[in-house]
C-alpha cells in the first residue's frame, strides 16, 4: 500500500519530507519551510501557449446549487490570481472550466444513514456541527481560539484554517472577489510578517490585526497632499473574516467538553462514503473509448473545448484525479495536456490496485504530472512509486480536515504556483 515515501518532495520548499519533519508548523522550522517565492524569479522566455484554459475536475460531494456556485467562484477568483497570473502568467485572465460530473455521480440516501455517528445528541445553541466539528479537531484542548493557537505557531496555518471556517452562503461576486484579493495580500504578508501572534489573545483581535496589516495603501487623488500612508480596509472581505470567527463561537456553544475523536468520524466519515459511493458508480458505468459513459463524456467534452488551440492546464481535486487519468490514459490519450496537477487523489493507489484499464505511468499527452499530497488527508496518496514521470509534492498540514481544505487555503494556492512555475521553467 503506497504511503507518503522519504524521497517524496514538499509543495513548500522542495526539501526532502525527512528535512522538514513533514510539519508545516512546528516551531522554529517556519523560516525553513516557508522560503518566499521571489527567489527564484520568473520562468525563462515563456512560451505564449495559444487557446490554452485551465480545467478543474472536482472531487467527491459536489451538487449543483448556489453553494456549489459560490464555491466554484471562490476557487476561481483564487486560480486567476496565484496559479494563473504567477504559474502561468501567460495565461493570466484565461478560461476557467469546471465540468460538474457530480450530478451523475452516486446519490447515497439520508446523508448516509448508515454512517455511525450521533445524528439526535443536543446541541445547546449554534448553527453549523460540521463547522463545530473541524474547530473541535482543531483546538482539541478547548482554547475557544483555535486561530491563535495555530498563529502562535504559524501564521499560514492560521490564515488557511480562517479561509477553512468561511461561510460563502449569501456572499455576491463582489465580495467574493474582494475575498479573493485579501487572500493574496494576506499570503504575500505571511511571508514577511510584522506581528508577534504571542501578544495576540483573541481570535477577532488577530483577524481586525490581519485584515489591517494587509489592507492597500490609499492612493491620495491629484494635488491632495498625504500625510503618511493611509490604508483602505477591504470592508467586504474584512466583515466575512470576521463573519467566520463568530460562525464557528456560535456553532461551539455547548458541553464544555468535546469529543475530538467523534468529531473527526463526522468530519471523515461523509467524504469517505461519497468516495467510495462515486468510485463504485464511476466504475460500473465509465463506458469503453468507444462507449463512453456520460461522467466520462462530460469530462471529454470541456477538454475537448478547451483544447482545440492548444494544450490544457488540468486540476484535478480526489476523485476527479483518477477520472482525469482514466480520460488521458485510456479514452483520449490524444488530448495533450501541458500541466496535470493532481490534489488529494487515489491514483496512485488505484494503480496499485489494477484498477485503471492503461498501466503507462504518465500518459505520453502528458507532459508534466505534479501530484500533491497531505498527511492529514486519509484520501490522499502518493502517485511516484508506481507511476514513471509524475512528481509527488507533499503540502505539509497535517490537518485532519484537509481533504476538503486545499483549495480555500491561500497557502496552497500560493505554493502550487510557485512549483508549476518552476515546473515550466
Amino acid at each position: 500500500m503506497v504511503t507518503l515515501i522519504p524521497s517524496a518532495e514538499t509543495l513548500t520548499t522542495g526539501s526532502a519530507v525527512g528535512g522538514t519533519a513533514g510539519l508545516r508548523g512546528r516551531q522554529g522550522a517556519v523560516g525553513a519551510i516557508f522560503r518566499p517565492f521571489g527567489d527564484r524569479g520568473p520562468p525563462a522566455t515563456p512560451v505564449r501557449l495559444v487557446g490554452v484554459a485551465l480545467v478543474f475536475v472536482h472531487g467527491i460531494g459536489n451538487r449543483d446549487g448556489r453553494a456549489y456556485a459560490n464555491k466554484v467562484a471562490l476557487r476561481d477568483a483564487l486560480f486567476q490570481r496565484f496559479l494563473l497570473a504567477r504559474g502561468v502568467p501567460e495565461l493570466a485572465g484565461s478560461e476557467i472550466r469546471n465540468p460538474l460530473w457530480g450530478e451523475l455521480g452516486t446519490a447515497v440516501g439520508w446523508s448516509p444513514a448508515t454512517l455511525p455517528i450521533d445524528r439526535n445528541s443536543e446541541r445547546l445553541g449554534g448553527d453549523d456541527p460540521v463547522v463545530a466539528d473541524l474547530v473541535a479537531v482543531a483546538d482539541p484542548g478547548g482554547s475557544g481560539m483555535p486561530l491563535v493557537q495555530a498563529a502562535r505557531i504559524d501564521l499560514h496555518g492560521a490564515v488557511d484554517l480562517l479561509y477553512s471556517l468561511l461561510d460563502l452562503r449569501g456572499r455576491d461576486d463582489a465580495e467574493i472577489e474582494e475575498l479573493a484579493d485579501q487572500a493574496v495580500a494576506l499570503a504575500d504578508w505571511c511571508e514577511h510578517p510584522d506581528l508577534d501572534a504571542t501578544t495576540v489573545d483573541d481570535d477577532r483581535e488577530l483577524v481586525e490585526l490581519l485584515v489591517r496589516r494587509t489592507a492597500p495603501v490609499a492612493v491620495p487623488a491629484p494635488g491632495v497632499e498625504a500625510l503618511g500612508a493611509r490604508r483602505r480596509m477591504r470592508v467586504a472581505a474584512h466583515a466575512a473574516l470576521i463573519a467566520a470567527v463568530d460562525r464557528y463561537r456560535r456553532s461551539n456553544v455547548g458541553p464544555p467538553v468535546r469529543h475530538a475523536a467523534a468529531a473527526l468520524r463526522r468530519l471523515i466519515g461523509r467524504p469517505v462514503s461519497l468516495l467510495i459511493g462515486d468510485v463504485l458508480v464511476y466504475l460500473a458505468s465509465r463506458g469503453s473509448p468507444e462507449r463512453p459513459g456520460e461522467v466520462v463524456s462530460l469530462v471529454v467534452r470541456d477538454l475537448e473545448e478547451a483544447s482545440r488551440e492548444g494544450p490544457l492546464i488540468v486540476v484535478a481535486h480526489s476523485m476527479g484525479g483518477n477520472i482525469v487519468y482514466d480520460v488521458l490514459s485510456y479514452f483520449r490519450p490524444d488530448l495533450e495536456v501541458d500541466t496535470l496537477v493532481t490534489v488529494g487523489t487515489q491514483v496512485g493507489f488505484f494503480e496499485e490496485l489494477g484498477m485503471f484499464p492503461a498501466r503507462a505511468g504518465r500518459p505520453a499527452n502528458v507532459r508534466r504530472w505534479i501530484n500533491v499530497v497531505d498527511r492529514g488527508d486519509l484520501l490522499s496518496y502518493t502517485a511516484a512509486p508506481v507511476l514513471d514521470g509524475v512528481i509527488d509534492y507533499e503540502f505539509p498540514t497535517d490537518a485532519l480536515w484537509a481533504h476538503g481544505a486545499y483549495f480555500r487555503q491561500p497557502t496552497f494556492h500560493a505554493r502550487l504556483a510557485a512549483r508549476v512555475r518552476e515546473a515550466r521553467s
